[in-house]
């Protein structure tokens, strides 16, 4: 029995890093948030405003997957979909040059995991969002773009009251977030709603390749849920794996891991938490694949860096209770 901890577990973590990514802005504590909301998604007019913020890429990238940051006003609405559209940047507007974005060129309404990320300045529960776009979109090298994401009125938990607001993001990158409302105007820099407002940006991360999937968690896991995703090719499986990745578990159990392989076949090992480094097929298409695990937890359940009797009664009532 291999035994890892999470003290192991994060000492490798920092070792590797994660996979670059063109686009990160990430949300911190304690940034606040603004208001983004569409009537429908097949009628997306701002109710009573939509929020967006630009993104530029250096060379043509497939964009297969979204993160974000926000609040909701019940966990409920983190059920819901949500509404995606990408703007080409334009020279001529309101705007100074190049601020100015133009009519919705993409959009999607999709489904989403979360994952609890802290508290904002307003004492609001903020959580991370996560997204597939199918079909994914490609990003020109060198063209600006506008990022909008919307609650969707219509299928929010509270239809006419705001259930989401987009959260901030610090530094800003390129132009500052903007505003448009339902008359069509626009607000070239917007602000937060912390106390002693700055104007801002928006919190969101842009990703190519994904290999996500499901893991059980049984009630004697506790977070954070972290593991390390290796990839092999399914006729060398004892060989070493030619990439290792940081696979981030939300609270449902399901996992997400950023990395940009060719089209194939492909064996994925999953190790941390007291797993019993458990491997599964999954076959990438389109830069995506999908895949579960239901293999048996075990090993340093309570975290003491010891593998023996006490970690037993965990694991058995990790057995009785896993989903």
């Amino acid at each position: 029995m291999i035994q890892t901890n999470r003290l192991v577990l994060a000492i490798i973590l920092l070792g590797i890093g994660t996979v670059a990514s063109a686009q990160n802005q990430p949300w911190k504590a304690p940034w606040g948030s603004v208001e983004s909301r569409v009537l429908t998604c097949t009628s997306p007019q701002p109710m009573n405003r939509v929020a967006m913020d630009d993104f530029q890429f250096t060379q043509t990238t497939k964009i297969t997957w979204i993160r974000w940051w926000g609040t909701v006003s019940s966990s409920a609405q983190l059920q819901r979909k949500y509404f995606i559209a990408i703007r080409p940047g334009v020279t001529a507007g309101t705007c100074p040059v190049p601020c100015n974005a133009g009519q919705i060129s993409n959009f999607w309404c999709v489904d989403v995991s979360t994952k609890y990320a802290g508290k904002d300045c307003q004492n609001r529960r903020v959580y991370r969002f996560t997204a597939t776009l199918t079909p994914p979109f490609f990003a020109t090298g060198g063209q600006k773009y506008w990022l909008q994401i919307s609650e969707l009125d219509s299928d929010s938990v509270q239809v006419g009251v705001e259930d989401f607001r987009w959260s901030a993001h610090h530094p800003i990158h390129n132009c500052t977030a903007q505003q448009r409302d339902i008359a069509g105007g626009v607000q070239c820099a917007i602000t937060d709603d912390c106390p002693n407002p700055v104007t801002t940006d928006l919190s969101f991360e842009l990703h190519s390749g994904l290999i996500g999937g499901f893991v059980p968690l049984p009630p004697v896991i506790l977070p954070p849920y972290i593991a390390l995703a290796e990839l092999r090719s399914p006729n060398l499986p004892t060989d070493l794996p030619f990439s290792v990745e940081v696979a981030d578990i939300d609270d449902d159990g399901h996992f997400a891991i950023d990395t940009d392989v060719p089209d194939g076949d492909y064996l994925i090992t999953l190790v941390g938490m007291g797993m019993s480094h458990p491997a599964r097929p999954v076959q990438v298409v389109g830069g995506v694949g999908m895949t579960s695990f239901f293999d048996i937890f075990y090993g340093d359940l309570n975290n003491d860096s010891r593998v023996n009797g006490m970690d037993i009664p965990l694991m058995v009532n990790g057995l009785l209770n896993a989903p």
